[in-house]
């Protein structure tokens, strides 16, 4: 995975991590609470008061750490020390229940100690599914709460005893191996949603780039079209104008006398008329003042 997907990968786990705490905490608090009631109700002991005591501050933590965290700004949020934090906090109560096992195996009969642990068993494998997207949570919770038990149990030298350690050490190892297995086929699940979501999120940024360069062709095709239209306008333009302009060139035959033109067809042609047909020029006549005296020779016309 990328820096990125890796980064969104660990807050997803701890995202996961803190709401199954908060859901798993009062499953602990009405556990601990029915624990103190079956044993000190019976056998009245200052150390279940002083242990529900402890136990009720490791919850409260915890649930202050969840609403903190529920209230951090998860943009620019680090995993790594909100996974320590909640490794302390969490191991704290995983600690305090394996004290409250050895010590019922070490006051108690083995009635009580068999309530004891099947209520830690149960704890343990709903420590599965709300710990298992974190290993070490995990480890740090189970281990200090059966496995003091379960050295103890082993250790005392009854075989009733002996055989019930044997049994918490073999259920200890079997969850952890588990947990192995399932941490890591959530870890692979965690993967794949990822990279799913980045190939969509890709796809996402691809079709709204092919959008817009589909946007861009449209104007450029647009433009091109507005200048072949002007282009094929200009055209028009130009060979109207062409159309309408005539030019002399090369000799022109004309009357050394009367100045008429001879035309490519033979014909001869007034000065005047042959311009206009060739160059688009209209004459307008008049008299000079030399032949107006030429030819109106008794009028008196001054020149002006």
């Amino acid at each position: 995975m990328t820096s990125y997907s890796e980064s969104s990968f660990e807050k997803k786990r701890l995202s996961d991590l803190m709401h199954q705490s908060v859901v798993a905490l009062p499953g602990n608090l009405l556990m601990a609470g029915c624990m103190v009631l079956l044993f000190d109700r019976k056998f009245s002991s200052g150390f279940f008061l002083f242990w529900l005591a402890a136990m009720t501050l490791a919850i409260l933590a915890r649930f202050l750490i969840a609403i903190k965290y529920r209230f951090a700004d998860k943009t620019t949020l680090t995993p790594k020390p909100w996974f320590i934090i909640y490794e302390i906090s969490i191991f704290a109560m995983g600690a305090l229940w394996g004290a409250l096992g050895v010590y019922v195996e070490l006051h108690f009969s083995l009635v009580y100690l068999s309530i004891t642990l099947l209520i830690l068993a149960g704890l343990v494998a709903a420590s599965v599914s709300t710990n298992a997207v974190s290993k070490p949570a995990f480890f740090c919770f189970t281990v200090p709460m059966l496995s003091p038990v379960a050295v103890f149990l082993i250790g005392s030298g009854d075989f009733e005893r002996i055989v019930l350690g044997v049994i918490v050490g073999g259920f200890l190892i079997v969850t952890i191996l588990s947990v192995l297995q399932i941490s890591q086929i959530i870890r692979e699940s965690l993967i794949q949603q990822f990279e799913k979501a980045q190939l969509l999120e890709a796809l996402e940024i691809e079709k709204v780039n092919v959008t817009e360069l589909n946007k861009n062709l449209a104007k450029d095709i647009e433009r091109r079209k507005q200048t072949e239209q002007e282009k094929e306008r200009l055209i028009r333009e130009l060979q109207d104008a062409l159309g309408k302009v005539k030019t002399l060139k090369g000799l022109i035959p004309i009357c050394a006398n009367c100045k008429k033109i001879r035309d490519d067809k033979g014909y001869w042609n007034q000065i005047d008329s042959y311009i206009h047909e060739h160059a688009d020029v209209d004459f307008s006549h008049g008299i000079c003042p030399d032949c107006a005296k030429k030819l109106y020779p008794d009028l008196d016309l001054d020149e002006k």
